[in-house]
């Protein structure tokens, strides 16, 4: 690996193929640890639809869902409405919906 110093910046730059011995060093990333803090109460839910796309959410998105969590007002939600399940702003919501679960992540995909 050839390490380049640049004295001016401070900053050292690494290039070429990283040395697999220095994965010893790093420590690992639970995605499930990251994402879920409640797994008996988290689900994942597929997101249908383009109705979200001005916010970067798109048809094929994963939604992962807290029921564990109380909803604030800021939050995406889950509800149950004309016997299915649509997303919704928690300001949006008619009065007398039912909330389902807190949207707490969305997983984005890039690739299929």
């Amino acid at each position: 690996m050839d390490n380049f110093y640049d004295a001016s910046q401070g900053v050292t730059e690494h290039t070429g193929f990283p040395n697999p011995a220095t994965d010893s060093y790093m420590v690992s990333l639970d995605i499930t640890n990251e994402l879920v803090k409640h797994p008996a109460s988290t689900f994942f839910m597929e997101i249908a639809g383009n109705n979200w796309e001005q916010m970067g959410i798109f048809a094929g998105d994963i939604a992962i869902i807290d029921r564990a969590l109380e909803p604030r007002k800021t939050d995406t939600i889950i509800c149950w409405q004309a016997d299915s399940f649509i997303m919704k702003k928690l300001p949006h919501v008619p009065r007398g919906t039912t909330i389902w679960g807190v949207v707490t992540n969305i997983v984005h995909k890039l690739r299929s």
